[in-house]
């Protein structure tokens, strides 16, 4: 389809500021596949360059009552675009801050047990459920846990991933949980014994 005039595009806007859907078809026939060009090449993804092009026209008929004041339709229709890639990433960036920060907590806190176990006297009970591990594990667990080693210096360390760390050590802590929740009942004696 040609592209309208600078004229046919402002009586497009005015014909859809009040609600004619042929205008709308035509303006999404006109724009719909540059839309998806600009919105795929910055974000290399057909799927979320589809996902814009279906926002950019659901905000130009949800503020289709603002049509008519545009002077110039198309930048007005770009600027919806990138506007749209620009939240985009925005989220995305939101959402990986978020998802790395929960990933931190999750394996930087150590269970209750642990914590319960460091103190001298329990500690060879901790001791002997790390010795369960698997090497890799064991060796993540002890350069993090016990050296206080950075996930990052880890993987440097070590050579591999740190999502590869990260997945190593929650992993250990799954085991060490499990082994120690077993061992809850002598746990629990040995500390009334203490206490006695």
């Amino acid at each position: 389809m040609q592209d309208p005039s600078l004229y046919e595009q402002k009586q497009l806007f005015t014909r859809l500021a009040s609600g004619d859907e042929t205008a709308f078809r035509m303006l999404f026939d006109s724009y719909k596949s540059r839309f998806y060009a600009v919105a795929l090449k910055m974000t290399r993804s057909e799927y979320v360059a589809e996902e814009i092009v279906q926002e950019v026209f659901v905000t130009l008929w949800v503020k289709r009552d603002q049509l008519p004041a545009i002077e110039k339709p198309a930048t007005y229709l770009f600027t919806i675009v990138y506007n749209s890639v620009y939240a985009h990433f925005k989220k995305l960036a939101q959402e990986k801050k978020i998802e790395q920060a929960l990933t931190e907590q999750a394996t930087d806190l150590e269970s209750p047990l642990e914590v319960l176990l460091q103190n001298k006297e329990n500690e060879h009970l901790l001791l002997r459920a790390i010795e369960q591990l698997p090497p890799q594990q064991k060796l993540v667990y002890k350069l993090i846990r016990q050296e206080k080693l950075s996930r990052e210096e880890v993987a440097a360390r070590l050579q591999i991933s740190p999502n590869t760390v990260k997945n190593h050590l929650q992993e250990a802590v799954k085991f060490l949980r499990s082994y120690l929740e077993r061992a809850m009942p002598l746990l629990i004696f040995l500390l009334c014994r203490q206490k006695s």
